[in-house]
């Protein structure tokens, strides 16, 4: 019974680890809005029941009013529960499962 619990967590650990990899199919998690920047940072989860996600994912260099935009995206993906595909300045355009991504891109992923 063990093993078998033991392979159904790897198995679905693994699943959920391809959508972050790939930074496409994601969830809105947990926003933060500094009073004088406006939005900061977001952490993104492979789920929409999950209560722990990527490392915060930043807005570094963004212009404010592209900043609003996002927002609200943001906001619309996280209050509909839809999936957003991201792109950030890594080399493979994710990684956002290490600390310090800075967002380029984001988009309401087509299937939600």
């Amino acid at each position: 019974m063990r093993w078998l619990l033991l392979v159904l967590m790897i198995l679905f650990s693994h699943q959920a680890a391809a959508a972050f990899d790939k930074c496409i199919g994601v969830y809105v998690g947990r926003i933060s809005i500094h009073h004088q920047q406006g939005i900061d940072k977001v952490v993104l989860m492979s789920s929409s029941s999950d209560t722990s996600g990527s490392y915060w994912v930043l807005f570094t260099g963004w212009d404010p009013e592209a900043k609003k935009e996002a927002l609200s995206v943001l906001m619309a993906a996280k209050a509909s529960n839809h999936k957003v595909d991201i792109y950030t300045k890594a080399q493979g355009r994710c990684s956002i499962g290490s600390p310090g991504q800075v967002f380029t891109e984001i988009h309401l992923s087509t299937n939600p």
